[in-house]
C-alpha cells in the first residue's frame, strides 16, 4: 500500500480575519519546508487541495502551488486532491498540467472532482448547474489535447476546432487520473474514466465502503482499466496515544463536527448527534496514537476495506502548530511509512 501526504492549504482557524500579506508569506514559506519533509522521509506522493474566497485558506490555486512544489522537489510524486475541473476551460488545463509534468520530469498526478461548494462557482461565474456535464467534457478534452497533436470537439459546453496543445506531458499517454466522487455514479464513473477512485476524509461506515469499492472495481474492470482505491484519512502519530489524544483530539472533533454541521457529515451510525462527537469515537475513524496503532489502523484499511492508497492529513483548520506538524511528519516517516516500503 502507498501513502502520500495532503499539503493542506488551511492557515488557521474557519473564518479568520482577513489575512495581510506578511501571514501569507509566512504561511507559504511553511509549505515549502513541510513539503520538503514529507518528501525527505518517504511519503510516496504530495498532493493539494483547491479552496477559494476563505480566508484561512491562502493558497487557493493549486496550479500555482504545484509549480513551486516541483521547482523544490526531486522524487516524490506531485497532484491535486482535487482540482474542481468544471470551474476550468479545460484547455488551460491540459496546457498547465502538462508543463507541470515536465518541469517535475513525469511526477505529476492529475486528481480532479465536479466540486460541492457553491461559493467557488459563485466566484468564478460558473452556474453549479450543468456541473456534471462540464466535468466529463472536460476529461474528455483533457485526453484528447494530451494523447493528439491537433484535436477537434464539439460538445454540449465546449467546442474547438483543430486546437493543439503544445507542448505534450512527459508521461504518455497522459499523468495519472485520480477521478473524485462518492456517489455511486461518480464512484463508477471514476472506473471508467479515470486511473483511481479518490475519497474524502469523513468516516466512513464498512459495508457502504465496500459496496462503493465494488462498484468501482466492476466498473474500471469493464473499462479494461486499471483499478486503484485512495482512501483520504486525518491522523496524528506521537509517543503515546495519550499524547496523540491531547495534541490532536480535540481539533480532530472540531473538524468533523464542522462537517456535521454543515449537512456534510450525516450518514454514519456513530454520529446521530453532536454529544456523539468525542476523542474516542472520532479517533476510531483517524490514523492517530503510537506508531503501532498507526500501522495497525493502515493495515486493517489495506485489509478490511480493499484500500490500495492513503492519503494522509496532519494539519487542521484548528492545528496543531506549524512546528509540531513537521515533528509528526518525522516520526511518521521513521516508524511508520518503513512497514509499508518493505
Amino acid at each position: 500500500m502507498k501513502i502520500g501526504y495532503l499539503l493542506d492549504t488551511h492557515a488557521g482557524p474557519y473564518n479568520m480575519p482577513l489575512p495581510n500579506s506578511a501571514q501569507a508569506r509566512a504561511f507559504i514559506d511553511h509549505l515549502w519546508r513541510e513539503a520538503e519533509v514529507a518528501e525527505q522521509v518517504g511519503f510516496d506522493s504530495l498532493v493539494v487541495p483547491e479552496r477559494h474566497t476563505r480566508t484561512e485558506c491562502l493558497f487557493p490555486s493549486p496550479i500555482v502551488l504545484l509549480s513551486g512544489l516541483a521547482a523544490r522537489t526531486t522524487r516524490i510524486r506531485l497532484g491535486t486532491y482535487v482540482l474542481i475541473l468544471p470551474l476550468y476551460d479545460p484547455v488551460h488545463i491540459a496546457e498547465q498540467m502538462a508543463l507541470i509534468d515536465l518541469m517535475s520530469g513525469g511526477r505529476l498526478i492529475c486528481g480532479l472532482a465536479s466540486g460541492y461548494h457553491p461559493d467557488y462557482h459563485n466566484a468564478f461565474a460558473i452556474p453549479m448547474q450543468g456541473g456534471r456535464r462540464r466535468f466529463e467534457e472536460g476529461l474528455d478534452i483533457l485526453k484528447l489535447a494530451w494523447s493528439q497533436e491537433y484535436f477537434s470537439y464539439h460538445g454540449q459546453v465546449f467546442n474547438y476546432d483543430r486546437v493543439r496543445v503544445t507542448p505534450k506531458p512527459l508521461q504518455e499517454p497522459y499523468p495519472e487520473l485520480w477521478l473524485g466522487g462518492m456517489f455511486p455514479y461518480t464512484t463508477r464513473r471514476a472506473g471508467r474514466s479515470g486511473d483511481a477512485w479518490c475519497s474524502d476524509p469523513f468516516p466512513i461506515e464498512k459495508d457502504t465502503w465496500k459496496d462503493r469499492v465494488g462498484m468501482y472495481r466492476e466498473a474500471a474492470d469493464k473499462a479494461g482499466n486499471r483499478a486503484q482505491v485512495i482512501l483520504m484519512r486525518d491522523g496524528w502519530v506521537a509517543s503515546s496515544r495519550a499524547e496523540a489524544e491531547k495534541t490532536f483530539g480535540q481539533i480532530y472533533v472540531d473538524e468533523t463536527l464542522f462537517y456535521f454541521r454543515h449537512g456534510i457529515l450525516n450518514h454514519h451510525p456513530d454520529f446521530r448527534s453532536e454529544s456523539d462527537f468525542t476523542v474516542g469515537a472520532c479517533f476510531q475513524h483517524a490514523v492517530a496514537g503510537t506508531p503501532q496503532d498507526c500501522i495497525e489502523q493502515l493495515e486493517r484499511y489495506r485489509q478490511e476495506y480493499d484500500v490500495d492508497y492513503v492519503i494522509m492529513r496532519f494539519r487542521l483548520p484548528g492545528g496543531p502548530e506549524r512546528e509540531r506538524v513537521l515533528d509528526c511528519l518525522r516520526l511518521f516517516g521513521q516508524e511508520v511509512l518503513p512497514q509499508f516500503h518493505t
